[in-house]
């Protein structure tokens, strides 16, 4: 079993159409390769504010951070703090985390009373009893309890159900007031639900297995992606999609709908599916997520481990370069804390050739780069020493001396679970894009 959520110190403090291409984010610049993100969430103290920690988030491509109404880390804004990042790194994404899925009950008069409440007058909890006397606990943590965010959930005064609620109060309430973020984080896109209840509203418990059940829950996130384009136009919309095509291929009402998502923990954790499936499975769940995905793709593969383990980190970050995801390591005794900077996110690989769909030699992956090169030994393939073509150098850092000594080689030997990315004598150098240009009828 994989655990999925996020736990976010918003929560735990404070307690289908989709529409057409031409409505979704305005273009930004792809950044080169490797693409970095960082997961931003377990700040203890929550710190945004301080130089230090904002200097580790304005080296990322990507980041996700916590948002609660009124938060101010250090009296200052996270609007304020945001700019701030931006101003040092422009392309740089950041996103405001959400979820839509659970919450703790009953606590009164925290910064979230008005969503709490909400729930409990309408009853949009997920009940188990047909007297709805009590919701049902969340697997995702003993304060928390279940939501229903499925479409079928009573109507309020003003026609909404609990979507189409939470959806307005997380736009008016995380986004508004922190307009310089590039879109939401919606934790927990399941596919499936985690707990049985009674989702239909109609005195029948559900088990979390059953597949109506999961039709339910997906159109409900379904409807939560295709509202929020609407009310945030020109920003993008990302999830937490480890779940995704558990069953071989992803879900139809998931075709489309988001613009990335965090591939959580796919390495590194005893539920990673690179640890019970393998490293083959892990990658085609890789590539089927991505494919399901909106251009610009920000897809994030995640990785738990020790920052002192650099095989591993490289045979991560390695098999993320095979495709075009960002990727995001976090260091497993801090969590969602602080910035894990490597000699090799400093590497720039530049563009890449179209991402590998088989092996190159002796069972090792590869894929080319303007810059460089990179090579994965799955787990299960054994040692291996592989020759390349010409000469390529290593990378010279300080971390891990044997393997980034800067040396040149043509046989490269890798352990097995293992990775590695040499860069070229003699770049790829591409054609400038043609400029002043004007179109002809």
């Amino acid at each position: 079993m994989i655990h999925f959520a996020i736990r976010t110190v918003a929560l735990s403090i404070a307690a289908s159409a989709v529409l057409a291409a031409a409505t979704t984010a305005s273009a930004f610049t792809k950044p080169p390769f490797p693409r970095i993100a960082g997961i931003q969430l377990n700040t203890q103290p929550l710190s945004y504010n301080d130089p230090g920690y904002q200097a580790g988030i304005e080296k990322e491509d990507l980041a996700v951070l916590s948002y609660w109404p009124g938060m101010a880390p250090g009296g200052q804004s996270l609007q304020s703090i945001v700019q701030a990042i931006k101003a040092k790194n422009p392309n740089e994404l950041v996103f405001l985390y959400v979820r839509s899925d659970s919450m703790s009950y009953p606590v009164a008069n925290d910064v979230i009373a008005t969503w709490r409440n909400k729930m409990n007058s309408m009853k949009w909890w997920l009940y188990s009893d047909s007297a709805m006397t009590l919701p049902v606990k969340s697997l995702d943590g003993s304060v928390d309890y279940t939501l229903n965010n499925t479409l079928f959930t009573p109507k309020d005064s003003n026609g909404d159900g609990s979507v189409d609620w939470m959806t307005k109060y997380f736009v008016n309430s995380w986004y508004k007031p922190n307009t310089a973020v590039d879109g939401l984080f919606m934790d927990n896109v399941f596919e499936q639900p985690n707990v049985s209840g009674d989702w239909q509203r109609n005195g029948t418990v559900e088990s979390a297995k059953d597949a109506n059940a999961g039709t339910w829950l997906r159109q409900g996130y379904a409807r939560y992606f295709q509202l929020v384009r609407t009310l945030m136009p020109g920003k993008y919309q990302i999830g937490n999609v480890a779940q995704w095509g558990q069953s071989g291929t992803v879900a139809k009402e998931y075709q489309g709908i988001v613009d990335g998502g965090l591939m959580e923990a796919y390495i590194g954790k005893s539920w990673s599916v690179e640890s019970w499936g393998g490293w083959q499975l892990m990658m085609t769940r890789y590539r089927n997520t991505m494919a399901a995905m909106l251009e610009p793709k920000l897809g994030i593969v995640g990785q738990w481990g020790d920052p002192h383990d650099y095989q591993a980190m490289r045979y991560g970050l390695g098999s993320t370069l095979l495709g075009d995801a960002y990727y995001s390591f976090t260091d497993a005794s801090q969590g969602y804390y602080g910035s894990v900077w490597f000699d090799e996110f400093d590497v720039k690989l530049g563009q890449g050739s179209p991402a590998p769909t088989t092996a190159w030699q002796s069972g090792v992956w590869r894929r080319d780069f303007d810059n460089g090169i990179v090579l994965v030994n799955p787990k299960g393939n054994g040692p291996r020493t592989v020759t390349l073509e010409t000469d390529f150098v290593k990378v010279k850092g300080t971390q891990d001396p044997v393997t980034n000594n800067g040396q040149t080689v043509r046989t490269v030997t890798l352990k097995d679970r293992d990775g590695i990315i040499l860069l070229r004598k003699n770049p790829v150098k591409r054609p400038a894009s043609p400029a002043n240009l004007t179109a002809q009828q």
